[in-house]
């Protein structure tokens, strides 16, 4: 039977440590990244570039994290997703 040695700290490497679990606030901000530099930084005008950049199963998480982090685009959150309702039925 061929033995194995546990590897420590100091024999890692960017190749065999993992990052671990990517977050929600990580997806959504990259998803902002399309548009903006940072959530805070984000234009009404860009609004709906990011809203129509995810599946319309994580609409609603990701247009809830915007409107928590930046409460004064909740009407361009509200146009984006009307914009995208009319396309879907046109």
């Amino acid at each position: 039977m061929k033995s194995f040695r546990r590897k420590d700290m100091s024999d890692a490497t960017p190749d065999t440590v993992s990052p671990g679990p990517v977050s929600r606030d990580q997806i959504w901000a990259s998803a902002v990244a399309v548009a903006a530099d940072s959530v805070e930084q984000l234009r009404r005008c860009d609004v709906d570039r990011v809203v129509s950049l995810v599946d319309a199963a994580d609409r609603t998480a990701l247009t809830g994290w915007l409107i928590a982090r930046r409460p004064d685009l909740a009407g361009a959150v509200a146009e984006a997703l009307s914009a995208l309702a009319q396309e879907a039925y046109a």
